[in-house]
């Protein structure tokens, strides 16, 4: 999905000009000039410094938006926005119910494998997908701010991909209910970090459960070893 930004000139300055009010979906597994179709509209100008978050459930949270001033008087054609919108992308609004897993292992080594116990209420498991998506915020700075792919990727903001900016499927083998996943094999393919775990029953995701792929090289969780303190993660 293409979400927020403007149709025309640049980022910041007051340069951006006919905001996009239009959730875009682009398909890659459509004919060629088939692949993008319009989806829903906000009636809330989303620009500069704008946000798309995809929500554990599946939702998207939309955000944002500095002031941006064109008049002599310093008033804003685009005023800072406030209010928070939550879309519900096609997906979830079917009528179908969210399949179901659980998980006992969330810190996940390159290459092993791990598994999880899935529900679901439409399709089997032979046609069920499973897909990690990396896990950021999106802001928009310059023309629109984007969830890619099938169910949502990640991008973000200052064109720089702190996390990875991907969505993987990875391989699995399923014995009854219990599907064991493959972990991707390198920071090459998954660079180390936190991943929104999704499992597809046919269109329709799960609620997501985080998981950690590689460990933490960079260190990041050496936390404050103090007993008021509680520390965050796996």
């Amino acid at each position: 999905m293409i979400l927020n930004g403007a149709h025309q000139g640049v980022a910041g300055f007051g340069t951006a000009s006919d905001p996009n009010l239009n959730a875009v979906l682009y398909d890659p597994s459509q004919p060629v000039r088939q692949r993008m179709s319009i989806l829903n509209s906000t009636t809330i100008a989303r620009m500069y410094h704008s946000e798309a978050t995809l929500l554990p459930d599946g939702r998207v949270l939309i955000s944002g938006s500095d002031s941006l001033t064109r008049y002599p008087n310093g008033s804003y054609v685009y005023p800072e926005e406030l209010r928070l919108e939550v879309y519900i992308p096609p997906y979830l609004s079917q009528g179908l119910k969210q399949p179901q897993f659980t998980i006992t292992q969330t810190d996940w080594a390159y290459s092993r494998k791990y598994s999880i116990v899935v529900t679901l209420f439409q399709g089997k498991t032979s046609n069920m997908r499973v897909s990690l998506v990396a896990g950021m915020f999106i802001s928009t700075l310059c023309g629109r701010s984007a969830l890619f792919t099938n169910i949502l990727a990640s991008s973000s903001t200052h064109g720089n991909v702190m996390s990875g900016g991907r969505i993987i499927f990875p391989a699995f083998t399923c014995a009854g209910n219990t599907c064991t996943i493959t972990v991707p094999p390198n920071a090459f393919v998954s660079p180390p970090g936190w991943h929104q775990l999704f499992v597809l029953d046919g269109p329709t995701p799960s609620h997501s459960a985080w998981v950690r792929i590689g460990g933490d090289p960079a260190q990041l969780g050496n936390w404050p070893n103090h007993p008021d303190f509680t520390r965050p993660g796996v």
